[in-house]
């Protein structure tokens, strides 16, 4: 059933992506410096955190994604997870940015506690949102530019993120950081959960597997994946993505501060990442014309020169320069990451028998959760090599770790991405292959 989608329709699934990526883009983009510069943790101890954790959300995805292909409810497989753990999400969001008066133990048993929940929270949420693209339409152009607003409206709620949290923090916390991140993570909560809600009333699950049963076993799922080299080349890719931008994002508050000297221009670095709105909305297009892998290729090369290049100069026209290059050749690829597992999920109906999206997705998810906990944890480990301590003057040793984890780190992550795009292939007798 070839769906053509109402723009209702396509703007409720946006929406839940909007509410799910403002807790995550507080996240990804502050909590590191939360940690070590508000809460007074060590970097050694935040990047074991942010490894065991993110390790921990891995394993975690594909049991639920084999949980969710079991899953039968009369709002279908994926809208129920939706209803049962926005809540539950929007209050751990706020709970991993409050700083209550704890020491030794107690203190890292509360960031331990949080910060994990919530990661397996957020793929309570993400996974069944993601996953139930392929379930809205069959029609590849429109399952294309349905990703794309999704996208667009995800990297939305990460780019006003990514500007608004320091003036927020500021205005609502004044010099008291501590309150000021805490109030603007309740704000956010409200908004997440306003987004959720549109994703869950909003949508429909209507296409029905050809020929796959409706609740896989484990051993179905795994039939799936095999010789299923799109969804091999898509984990690949989220990996060498995530790998790269939280690195990226997370290093620019101290990058801004310690590298360039300029504490102010966190907020217009952030904003750059508007660009890669520019590059998502331009992703279905170019897709639609010369295929999703070879427009992911173009995308990653742009963000791997533009990025690695960022240290040459500490002109703030130059930083904003690189930076939203380097953002646009992202969002090109990054607009079409779930529309490239759902074709994986298409084509691995179609050489197996099942229709795996919930395990396919998971599976996929545990390249992301993969590379947000080595991107994540390689930032602070280096921070923590070259001996940093908050508040204290960057000398060169912890000048040259920024410089790793903002530019260098990421571009490479970046050239890796854009070479796993080559493993995207079909078999030649699979009939959908040229639309890809």
């Amino acid at each position: 059933m070839d769906t053509k989608l109402s723009l209702n329709e396509r703007l409720s699934y946006g929406a839940g992506n909007f509410g799910v990526n403002l807790i995550f883009g507080l996240t990804g983009a502050y909590l590191m410096y939360f940690y070590t510069d508000v809460y007074m943790i060590a970097p050694a101890v935040v990047a074991q955190l942010f490894l065991l954790a993110r390790g921990v959300d891995a394993i975690f995805d594909p049991l639920l994604g084999l949980a969710i292909d079991r899953t039968k409810t009369r709002w279908g497989k994926h809208r129920p997870y939706l209803l049962w753990f926005a809540i539950p999400f929007a209050l751990f969001g706020v709970a991993v940015f409050w700083a209550p008066d704890l020491t030794g133990g107690a203190k890292l048993a509360y960031i331990y506690i949080t910060y994990t929940v919530v990661g397996l929270l957020y793929s309570c949420l993400s996974l069944p949102l993601n996953s139930m693209l392929p379930t809205l339409t069959r029609d590849v152009p429109t399952r294309n530019t349905t990703n794309a607003i999704r996208e667009f409206m995800g990297s939305a709620a990460t780019v006003g993120v990514g500007y608004a949290t320091m003036p927020l923090v500021a205005w609502l916390g004044g010099a008291d950081q501590k309150t000021g991140f805490l109030l603007c993570a309740a704000m956010l909560a409200v908004l997440t959960l306003a987004g959720i809600a549109a994703a869950f009333f909003g949508t429909r699950e209507r296409v029905e597997p050809d020929s796959s049963p409706q609740q896989l076993t484990t051993a179905q799922s795994l039939k799936a994946t095999r010789g299923n080299w799109p969804w091999i080349a898509t984990m690949a890719v989220n990996l060498c993505f995530w790998i790269g931008f939280i690195g990226h994002v997370q290093s620019t508050v101290y990058y801004a501060r310690d590298v360039a000297g300029q504490a102010e221009w966190v907020a217009p670095l952030m904003a750059m990442m508007l660009v890669v709105l520019a590059g998502t909305a331009c992703s279905a297009y170019v897709a639609n014309r010369i295929g999703k892998p070879a427009t992911g290729i173009i995308g990653a090369a742009i963000a791997a020169i533009a990025t690695a290049i960022i240290p040459l100069s500490g002109d703030f026209g130059w930083l904003m320069a690189m930076n939203a290059i380097g953002y646009f050749g992202l969002g090109l690829l990054g607009g079409l990451l779930f529309a490239l597992m759902a074709d994986a999920v298409d084509y691995g109906e179609w050489k197996s028998g099942f229709r795996a999206q919930g395990f396919l997705f998971a599976a996929s998810s545990f390249g992301v959760k993969l590379g947000m906990s080595i991107g994540g944890a390689a930032g602070a480990y280096l921070l923590s090599a070259a001996n940093y301590t908050a508040g204290a003057p960057a000398d060169a040793a912890v000048i040259t770790a920024i410089k790793w984890s903002h530019a260098w780190l990421p571009a490479l992550s970046y050239v890796a991405m854009g070479a796993s795009l080559l493993l995207f292939r079909f078999d030649p007798a699979y009939p959908r292959a040229s639309r890809a």
